[in-house]
């Protein structure tokens, strides 16, 4: 790490009732090592020392946090990846699914959880250099993930390879998709109208907006029903995330409410679970009380008393 970021952290922790002498006894400095080196005097021994500290502590936080839960939000989303996967007519042709609408609802964390579950999902993370139909088709085949990477075997496309990864019945994910342009996502059809593998649309509200005003009916006809608006994240979802956290509490409840039901909400609340686990680990205790999760709020800018 940083002498800087470093700095940071130990003004946080002592800011958060850390003692210096607890620092230097589990970094493996002496005290007058650490004043020194908070003074200027910064010995790249003393640096390593607390930057190992550090990284073991964010590597414990790494750890304690939850992995996926399916939440209400969740439950929809993964309902529309199963719609769209499933077969429309005796041909076996698919359909497409389409999740929009707030940030931090956990779009991206249950289409990223799919992907791990499922070796017939891929994950495209679309982005400026993934615009082009070339480009697009080449993530799709990285993200598939084995043999050759993202390169064709000789004399085969980047299509083929994609076709010889991906099953019949599987799904493609594009998150962010409304960077797409509209001409690239009409391209997309040829996958579930010819070959069996469903696509899935995620962003913001102006990927449906884009296919609206474009009056795209290739892609509003196959949504059929796969359509997912997400506003913001409900109190449900986060009743059913917070025990998987570690909170416990009807003022901890309350505070963590505050944060996370918002647009970008989960994001912010994740963040500032993270800044207040850090601390705690700092002070040696698993409970997240309401003292640390608004330093830890404060800490990961969620929040200002």
């Amino acid at each position: 790490m940083r002498q800087g970021a470093i700095l940071a952290r130990l003004a946080e922790m002592e800011a958060a009732g850390v003692k210096p002498t607890r620092i230097a006894v589990e970094s493996g400095l002496s005290v007058d090592e650490l004043t020194q080196w908070k003074k200027g005097e910064c010995s790249e021994a003393a640096t390593r020392a607390l930057s190992t500290w550090l990284t073991g502590i964010d590597f414990e936080v790494a750890e304690k946090e939850a992995d996926f839960v399916i939440t209400p939000t969740a439950s929809r989303i993964l309902r529309a990846f199963e719609q769209a996967r499933a077969p429309k007519d005796s041909r076996g042709r698919r359909g497409i699914a389409m999740i929009y609408g707030a940030s931090g609802v956990g779009k991206t964390k249950t289409a990223r959880w799919v992907n791990r579950m499922d070796k017939g999902v891929a994950y495209v993370f679309v982005n400026g250099e993934s615009r082009t139909w070339i480009k697009l088709l080449g993530s799709v085949a990285e993200a598939t993930g084995s043999g050759y990477g993202g390169y064709p075997a000789v004399g085969e496309t980047l299509k083929d390879l994609i076709l010889r990864r991906i099953p019949t019945g599987g799904l493609i994910i594009f998150d962010h998709a409304h960077l797409l342009r509209i001409s690239i996502m009409e391209q997309l059809i040829v996958f579930p109208e010819e070959h069996g593998i469903a696509i899935a649309f995620i962003g913001n509200a102006r990927v449906s907006k884009n296919i609206t005003d474009a009056k795209v009916t290739q892609i509003i006809s196959r949504v059929a029903g796969a359509n997912v608006f997400i506003n913001m994240p409900g109190e449900d979802d986060l009743d059913m995330l917070l025990p998987a956290w570690g909170i416990s509490g009807r003022k901890e409840r309350e505070f963590c409410h505050l944060i996370g039901l918002q647009d970008g909400g989960l994001h912010y609340l994740e963040n500032t679970l993270r800044e207040a686990r850090k601390i705690a680990a700092a002070k040696g205790t698993d409970a997240l009380d309401i003292d640390l999760l608004k330093l830890g709020a404060a800490n990961a800018r969620c929040w200002g008393a």
